[in-house]
Order: C-alpha cells, then sequence, then structure tokens
C-alpha cells in the first residue's frame, strides 16, 4: 500500500451540503480500495484561471493509503461525475508516519476531552 493524496475542486453550483454529500460519496469510492487517512475541506476558493467559465470551486484534500492499481479506478469513477471541475492524484511525499501519529494524538485528544467533559458535566 502506497500512501496518495486527491485534491477535487467541486462547482461552487451546489451549496455546501451538496458538496459535503459528494465528499461522502468520494470518500465511500476511497474506502472501498484503500485506507482514509484524513480529509480536509478547505471549502470556497477563488480559482486561479476560469474552468468551465467558473470563477470559483470548492476545495477538498483526501490522504490515503491504496494500491498503486487503485488509483486507475478511483481516476475513472472521478471522471464521470459532473460536479468535479478538477481533480489531482499524486503519491503523497510528506512524512507519513508523523501525519499517522500526529492524526493518533488528535484522536486521543478528542477521546479524552470527551471524557473530560462527562466528569465535569456530570458532576
Amino acid at each position: 500500500m502506497k500512501p496518495y493524496e486527491l485534491l477535487l475542486i467541486i462547482t461552487p453550483d451546489h451549496d455546501e451540503s451538496e458538496a459535503d454529500a459528494l465528499t461522502e460519496n468520494v470518500r465511500g469510492i476511497i474506502e472501498n480500495g484503500g485506507t482514509l487517512l484524513k480529509v480536509d475541506v478547505w471549502g470556497k476558493k477563488r480559482l486561479a484561471y476560469p474552468i468551465r467559465k467558473r470563477s470559483e470551486g470548492y476545495y477538498v484534500l483526501f490522504i490515503f493509503e491504496s494500491a498503486p492499481s487503485f488509483i486507475a479506478e478511483l481516476n475513472r469513477a472521478l471522471r464521470v461525475i459532473e460536479s468535479i471541475l478538477r481533480y489531482m492524484v499524486v503519491e503523497y511525499e510528506d512524512d507519513l508516519e508523523k501525519l499517522k501519529a500526529d492524526l493518533a494524538a488528535a484522536e486521543k485528544e478528542k477521546l479524552s476531552d470527551g471524557a473530560a467533559e462527562d466528569t465535569t458535566g456530570s458532576a
């Protein structure tokens, strides 16, 4: 399994809930063929140049691990979704172990904060 990152630009014609639904759809595609590590929603941003007569788009970054053969399947699935203006899948070049450690620490902190709220809220 190799690490990859996928950057999507979704058309701004839809509201936030439709962009979230498309993000969940892509999340499902990735989870069927690999292990999703992180989803980072950047929100609506101005494009550097117009794409299909649009000057803005919703940006979403996915970081995942999968077999190299899955990337062709992912490209085929993304190509047919009309709401995606552009997408790019590249090999993840940052420190993967550091990312996994940061995600584990954030999850552990979230769990400990939830436990702290439970103990302070019940008193």
